[in-house]
């Protein structure tokens, strides 16, 4: 443990790894705190140095530290990217995860883990005011600065924003440990709409979390595919003993390729890439900005529409998209999809007759 205020101080201010590296002299200037009027700049160099030996005692093989090139008596130091040491002053990168993990979180984490990480998110705060100080703000516009920074960063969903449904903490916290420590599940599941009970012994192979439906892919008993569940339907979870059982050729991507949505095609259509192409009108010209995938060939129309081909996997996740756009997207290939879209649509018109 650090055994001065000093020492404590130089932890906030040595930047870490992949941080630029910082000199002795630029050290003695960060140092604000610790440094007498008639201090001279021989003896402040002295004083960092004798405690930086200490920090590298207290943690070793913790510091990265070179001689400056072309002066013998200067050298450039900082903290290792692996280094056990969290510092009281957070990198640049770190502020910004943690300072947008505490606003935007996520459903995948459990209550337990956002208590566990306030620190960190307070820590953000904190390392963004001195951000400002290091830039030569002021005590109190730094802080002014820390505290308003998030207030102007907004993310708003691509589609409606959907209340998360409300998953039992307990269920969340043995399904996250089984995923780490590879054991097995049994799970009580209620099916939807049938509302039907299951009991089944589920090998937990992912976590997966779609806007703010989160599920886990896991290979039920007997079969010899992967599964996806709702976290919101398990009623119940215990943890089993016993091998972890895993599909052949297992592979998490290529798994999502077909999707999460609840298939419709007949099963093998899923994940398999097809050449789709699209008529789209001239408003929705968005849609070369964000194309549905890399490198589309686009051709213009006298109308000022224009017809988008891309090679994309089939999922239901985008039926649901070509059925949200309406009159704007036309699916003229392949001519499976196009029925598909014809006959939803179809069903849709005559809801509202």
């Amino acid at each position: 443990m650090v055994k001065s205020s000093f020492q404590a101080e130089l932890l906030e201010k040595i930047p870490r790894e992949p941080d630029a590296y910082i000199t002795m002299t630029d050290m003695v200037k960060r140092i604000h705190k610790h440094w007498g009027k008639s201090t001279s700049i021989e003896s402040k160099r002295r004083k960092l140095s004798n405690n930086l030996k200490k920090l590298e005692e207290i943690f070793p093989n913790s510091l990265d530290k070179r001689k400056l090139p072309g002066n013998d008596k200067e050298y450039y130091f900082r903290f290792k990217s692996n280094s056990s040491i969290m510092p009281a002053m957070m990198s640049q990168e770190q502020m910004i995860a943690f300072g947008l993990l505490s606003k935007f979180g996520t459903d995948l984490l459990s209550d337990r883990t956002h208590r566990a990480l306030s620190p960190f998110f307070e820590k953000a705060k904190e390392s963004a005011a001195g951000v400002a100080r290091d830039a030569g703000y002021g005590v109190r516009a730094s802080k002014n600065l820390g505290r308003h920074w998030l207030e102007k960063i907004a993310v708003v969903p691509a589609v409606l924003p959907f209340c998360p449904p409300k998953i039992d903490e307990t269920i969340k916290q043995i399904v996250h440990q089984a995923l780490i420590l590879e054991k097995k599940l049994h799970l009580k599941i209620v099916h939807s709409p049938s509302n039907d009970i299951e009991d089944c012994e589920v090998s937990p192979l992912a976590l997966v979390q779609q806007g703010v439906r989160t599920y886990l892919i896991g290979k039920k008993k007997g079969k010899r595919t992967a599964d996806r569940f709702l976290l919101k339907r398990i009623l119940e979870a215990k943890q089993l003993k016993g091998d972890l059982e895993v599909p052949d050729n297992w592979n998490l991507d290529t798994f999502l390729k077909q999707g999460i949505g609840h298939p419709v095609f007949p099963v093998e259509i899923y994940g398999k890439l097809e050449n789709i192409e699209l008529k789209i009108d001239a408003d929705s010209q968005w849609l070369k900005e964000t194309p549905l995938a890399e490198n589309p060939i686009i051709d213009n129309c006298e109308d000022g529409g224009y017809i988008m081909k891309v090679e994309m996997p089939i999922t239901e996740e985008l039926v649901h998209w070509l059925l949200s756009m309406a009159f704007h997207v036309k699916v003229i290939k392949p001519d499976y999809l196009m029925a598909r879209l014809k006959d939803d649509l179809k069903k849709s018109a005559a809801m509202y007759k």
